[in-house]
């Protein structure tokens, strides 16, 4: 298999607040991780920090075999903003929040990136943006406004407006958090397509279902390290750490088994 992302000691500091404290990943072409952990165990910015919209405090990180940024003195690394703006077209993301511009049409949003960031004529754009409006199902509200359409249509058309760079990995921090819960599985459904099509995918979630079924490895985080990671199977129903077992618990839709041969919820 091909290595699409290493990260090597990954670390990111807020002033004096450490996040993130040497993390070690290495992520596969077409692989799916989910990361899942309590709220300020750093799994967004592990996301936020892999397409370098949060710069790392130290650490390594490698796209596709390619180590970004230059190192300086003391084995810190400089990251010069011209350099990290195709590396961001290469790192896709979608964020909870939506942030389509409302004063754009469906297409002309898809549009956009192609056209700022890439530097693709009209003509290439919109044939871009009209191709991934149909491979999330939206093709017929190209001219519609943002402002009419339900949230996890908004969500899916911001899934197309990253998929129109054409990234070589998507990164998903908490995709359906901000949807009504029967809009949530349009979205979830739209991703799962993508991990079927064999995309390279990280994805931040709460959904421990979705979870289950669509990871190919699943990465417990907490105080900004990886506690646990393994298949499914064994983070979600045979997990070692305390830690682990107690966030699993937490979620109502989603049961470790009591006893043996019990079926989760």
């Amino acid at each position: 298999m091909t290595e699409m992302l290493r990260l090597e000691g990954l670390v990111k500091h807020f002033g004096d607040l450490e996040v993130l404290k040497g993390i070690d990943l290495t992520v596969m072409k077409g692989e799916t991780i989910v990361l899942l952990g309590a709220s300020g165990s750093g799994k967004s910015t592990l996301l936020r920090c892999v397409n370098f919209m949060e710069v790392p405090t130290g650490g390594r990180v490698h796209l596709m075999g390619n180590q970004i940024g230059r190192e300086g003195r003391g084995g810190s690394f400089d990251y010069a903003e011209r350099d990290l703006v195709p590396i961001r077209a290469r790192v896709g993301m979608v964020f909870q929040h939506f942030n389509l511009f409302p004063h754009m049409t469906v297409l002309q949003n898809v549009m956009e990136g192609p056209r700022t960031v890439l530097g693709l004529s009209k003509s290439e754009c919109k044939m871009r943006a009209r191709k991934y409006l149909d491979k999330v199902g939206l093709g017929w509200k190209a001219d519609a406004w943002p402002t009419h359409l339900s949230g996890g249509q908004q969500q899916r058309v911001a899934i197309a407006r990253a998929l129109a760079m054409e990234p070589e990995i998507m990164l998903f921090d908490e995709a359906t958090s901000a949807l009504d819960p029967e809009l949530v599985g349009e979205v979830l459904d739209t991703i799962k397509e993508l991990a079927d099509e064999g995309m390279t995918l990280m994805i931040v979630t709460h959904e421990l279902g979705f979870a289950y079924t669509v990871a190919d490895r699943v990465l417990f985080l907490s105080g900004g390290r990886i506690l646990e990671e393994g298949r499914p199977d064994d983070i979600l129903l045979s997990p070692r750490e305390e830690q682990t077992k107690s966030f699993l618990r937490g979620h109502s839709r989603f049961r470790l088994p009591d006893t043996p041969g019990q079926e989760q919820a």
